[in-house]
């Protein structure tokens, strides 16, 4: 099964509109949409939310290990150009000052960028992509998953020049539209792998 983690509605809109994702019965505090394969939690900002929205929907499909982990968001970047889709190669937490790393099975034509996780809304923008979940996100799947099949993604929002307006949800959509078959062919790909090594035969079932 894939579970997508992601922060904030907007972020979130068009993977649920592709994906035919219906809302279920979810906690206070997480969104949780499902569908055939696909699960979706919009967990909140920050990294504590985004480990606590892994952990829940972990529990949430029977505990199954070894499933398939995408965070995908927004990210600042110094100069890379706003739509610009890149795959996390390194993640450092800006608090801990521990970096994870991802393991990737082949070489990606996605743009590889290390992410920064920062505890607040970070705009000193450097080579590393700027992000709040990461940290979080990653530390967490790795409880429950290895590390071949977890991965984030993150698209560019903001640079040292100019700055989406989050409310402008159009715009997010659209960039997120512009992504979206890569999106979903790395997905695909990371599938393939979890067929061939992981996948169980019973069906998923929510609690």
């Amino acid at each position: 099964m894939i579970h997508f983690i992601i922060a904030t509605s907007p972020e979130s809109n068009l993977l649920i509109k592709k994906l035919k994702l219906k809302k279920v019965n979810s906690t206070p505090g997480f969104d949780l949409f499902f569908h055939d394969n696909f699960s979706l939690t919009i967990t909140g900002l920050g990294k504590v939310n985004s480990a606590l929205g892994v952990a829940h929907t972990f529990y949430k499909f029977r505990s199954c290990f070894n499933n398939i982990w995408i965070n995908i968001g927004l990210a600042g970047h110094k100069k890379e150009k706003i739509g610009t889709l890149a795959l996390v190669d390194k993640i450092f937490d800006y608090e801990t000052q521990k970096s994870m790393y991802p393991f990737f099975i082949k070489n990606y034509e996605i743009k590889k960028l290390s992410c920064t996780c920062y505890p607040k809304p970070n705009f000193n923008y450097d080579a590393s992509m700027s992000d709040m979940e990461s940290s979080g996100f990653f530390f967490s799947a790795n409880k429950f998953s290895t590390k071949e099949l977890i991965h984030s993604l993150k698209i560019i929002s903001d640079n040292e020049y100019e700055k989406i307006d989050f409310k402008n949800t159009k715009k997010i959509d659209r960039i997120f539209e512009r992504n979206f078959d890569q999106i979903i062919d790395f997905v695909a790909d990371i599938k393939n792998l979890w067929e061939t090594r992981f996948e169980k035969k019973n069906k998923i079932k929510i609690k």
